[in-house]
């Protein structure tokens, strides 16, 4: 079986030459950190966790010190490659024993689920552009002053 890279070469230098090779440590230490991350972010779904649950991961204490062990990604030099950051959230929350013991729960997940897209429904929802108003004395409408939006053509820098 042919085996493929897992991570990308280095990047070439600014002369446009090619980089030196990584050391096997320094390729080693990229690989595990792509991998923990992948497993991280893999947390953010509540499928994943019953399937971790229905499979016995959660019983074993190797597991749960591996999960305490990846509380090092809420760290400001690692947390910025998390792109789902509600990963961090359930690894705060299979911290609990009790937690991890309603993941084998299909109910329990599907609530979680259903938390999680009435989330993203709404968490970034602007508020809507002002709506055209009638102007009683003239019979005519007219547009909402915009005096709390702000200005395009003021420079902020």
């Amino acid at each position: 079986m042919q085996q493929y890279p897992t991570i990308l070469p280095p990047p070439c230098l600014p002369d446009g030459t090619d980089a030196p090779a990584r050391s096997k440590e320094k390729e080693d230490n990229l690989i595990r950190f792509q991998a923990e991350l992948e497993f991280i972010q893999c947390l953010s779904n509540p499928q994943y966790l019953h399937s971790l649950s229905t499979q016995g991961y959660f019983t074993k204490k190797t597991f749960i010190n591996y999960l305490k062990y990846l509380e090092y990604w809420r760290k400001p030099e690692y947390v910025k490659f998390i792109v789902y950051p509600t990963s961090l959230i359930y690894l705060t929350l299979l911290q609990s024993e009790l937690f991890r013991e309603r993941l084998a729960d299909p109910g329990f997940i599907n609530e979680l689920m259903r938390v999680g897209i009435k989330h993203h429904e709404t968490w970034r929802v602007e508020k809507p552009p002002p709506t055209a108003v009638k102007d009683d004395t003239k019979g005519d409408d007219k547009k909402d002053v915009k005096e709390n939006q702000p200005s395009h053509d003021e420079d902020d820098g």
